[in-house]
């Protein structure tokens, strides 16, 4: 039996490769970024690794995946995006000969992903763009792009994914005011890069994905965004059309011109009053609206993986004929853009508007009775729905209801605490993790290094954030008041937590849930407790103690109290019963 590989960890064009490859008969492993993905939960997958970039360095997840290439003799690897396509793309030498990877041509490599490259190719392919220059953004105000372009202009890094940082997706941003524009400054990393700033061009997202052999375009599939979330990004809800024969002229013409190799979505705009178009960016990889085409019979990656195994009969020209009344829903994403779409009306317009809006997009869900599908559900493979439903229920309705709850302390965490470390004393360390390592968790370490040399207890003592950034002090308000109590942060700077810190012989201690979601999503972790859970009765009773970043010393003071009676209650207790 073949094996394929496929690297991602979405709903969409992850969880559709995977189905496609799995129904051909393929053996199917994956690399999850997301340990908690709902797409884990299917049926067709043989066996799941778990590498990624929050617990992973970047040379350390390559190497990861190209061992596991390797050692497992893959047939096919697909990877899903550029976090697994531009690390694979360098590393081709070092992978077996005898495996076929799913990667774009140099040509498309080299062109295609670079939103300023790929507008000088459509240029030379005589393909219409918007208007716009690359430029230091942090050199500019919005009044000076504004008087460039218009008061509605777009920003866009060039590239989705930074080669030296894959942890973290670059995001496009539509700019409609001054606010606009400064949150996005805020909010972005900017200084000495350049940006793509381009003039908005209003209209509907219209979509052509494809798969080309050697520049010859073999299969076209053309769908519309049904919904435009307002603040851009990915639509959650698609329709199959027909090809604009200009649009697929267009699509025919770059793919001769970069000799594209393998499958991609051209992404357009089009002005349905004016009927002008221009192409906004090319996807050279799997791509959100992936689940929509297979739905409309278009299969895409069984195409792809029939080419690479040699097992594929080229045509003279693309085969575009697929059904037109085809819809596809990302459902958490199109409930998440229902309620966006609901508050936004109800504040701008009233709260009829609001309502008016959410009944009208509700009703749209009659199509599923008929031509629609949700992209993670599928008729032979319900599992990966159903988890995606649960998780939705979870972050909106469960878990907002419980934070209402009266909060109840468990009896059975303090026993469970107490049998972990009389097992692992001696052998064991206690960890403690918070978002940025510079507040919570370096005061929890080094008090309980203070208390344990004052002590017979046999532990060592780490701590470690989330945040990718390392080496960082904790700010001056957390020194002064760790000294209050007799503790010393001046020489701690921050650690980033990776997998290979850890082992089944470390108690973990978080702070609050965001923790333990991150740790969810990205770690093996066997031993894991909220130290909030032991804070004593006397002081309140918490779900979390939070993150005082910003908030003052007061706020830090509170912070370090919870944490060191906490960490107190646990000794004393522990102590007693040795």
């Amino acid at each position: 039996m073949k094996k394929a590989l496929v690297i991602g960890e979405d709903t969409r064009s992850f969880l559709s490769v995977i189905r496609s490859l799995g129904k051909m008969g393929l053996l199917v492993d994956v690399v999850c970024y997301d340990r908690t993905s709902p797409s884990l939960t299917s049926k067709y997958i043989n066996r799941a690794w778990y590498f990624n970039y929050q617990s992973f360095s970047t040379n350390d997840w390559l190497a990861s995946v190209v061992e596991l290439i390797n050692s497992q003799h893959y047939d096919l690897v697909f990877p899903c995006d550029e976090r697994a396509i531009f690390p694979l793309f360098k590393a081709q030498e070092r992978i077996n000969s005898k495996c076929r990877l799913a990667l774009p041509n140099k040509e498309v490599r080299d062109s295609l992903f670079d939103k300023h490259l790929t507008k000088q190719v459509a240029i030379q392919c005589g393909v219409r763009i918007a208007k716009g220059e690359m430029h230091n953004i942090e050199d500019h105000t919005y009044a000076s792009l504004s008087s460039l372009y218009s008061p509605h202009f777009v920003i866009k890094p060039t590239e989705s994914f930074n080669e030296d940082k894959l942890s973290s997706r670059n995001k496009v941003a539509i700019i409609a005011s001054e606010k606009d524009f400064n949150d996005y400054l805020n909010q972005s990393d900017i200084e000495a890069q350049q940006f793509l700033i381009e003039e908005y061009f209003a209209g509907t997202g219209e979509g052509i994905s494809l798969f080309a052999c050697d520049g010859q375009v073999q299969y076209m599939f053309a769908h519309t965004r049904v919904n435009e979330p307002r603040s851009g990004g990915g639509s959650s809800y698609r329709k199959a059309i027909p090809l604009d024969p200009a649009m697929a002229d267009a699509c025919v013409a770059i793919c001769h011109a970069t000799r594209y190799d393998g499958v991609g979505m051209f992404e357009f705009k089009k002005n349905y009053d004016t009927g002008e178009w221009i192409l906004v960016e090319v996807n050279a990889r799997f791509w959100g609206s992936l689940p929509l085409a297979i739905h409309a019979g278009i299969d895409f990656p069984r195409y792809y993986a029939q080419y690479l195994l040699g097992d594929y009969e080229h045509q003279l020209t693309p085969f575009s004929e697929y059904n037109l009344n085809a819809y596809a829903r990302s459902f958490s994403n199109d409930m998440y853009d229902i309620r966006a779409e609901m508050q936004y009306l109800a504040v701008q317009e009233g709260l009829t508007a609001g309502i008016f809006t959410l009944i009208k997009r509700l009703t749209t869900f009659h199509r599923l009775l008929t031509n629609e599908t949700i992209d993670s559900y599928d008729s032979t493979d319900k599992q990966p729905f159903i988890a995606e439903f649960k998780q939705l229920a979870n972050a909106t309705l469960i878990d907002k209801l419980a934070s209402k709850l009266p909060i109840k302390r468990n009896p059975e965490r303090m026993k469970e605490l107490m049998r972990v470390m009389y097992i692992l004393e001696g052998r064991g360390r206690l960890v403690f993790v918070c978002y940025g390592n510079i507040m919570r968790s370096p005061v929890a370490g080094v008090f309980s290094k203070m208390f344990i040399q004052n002590t017979s207890l046999a532990f060592d003592v780490a701590s470690y954030g989330f945040h990718q950034n390392t080496n960082r002090r904790s700010p001056e308000a957390c020194q002064h008041a760790a000294r209050a109590l007799g503790l010393d942060l001046s020489t701690h700077r921050s650690q980033l937590l990776l997998q290979k810190e850890l082992t089944d012989n470390d108690i973990v201690f978080i702070f609050d849930q965001l923790n333990k979601a991150k740790l969810d999503k990205f770690y093996h972790t066997k031993n894991v407790f909220n130290l909030a859970e032991f804070i004593p009765e006397g002081l309140g009773k918490y779900r979390a103690i939070d993150d005082p970043y910003g908030h003052g010393e007061e706020s830090v003071k509170q912070c370090y109290l919870l944490i060191v009676e906490a960490l107190k209650a646990i000794f004393e207790r522990y102590l007693s019963l040795k």
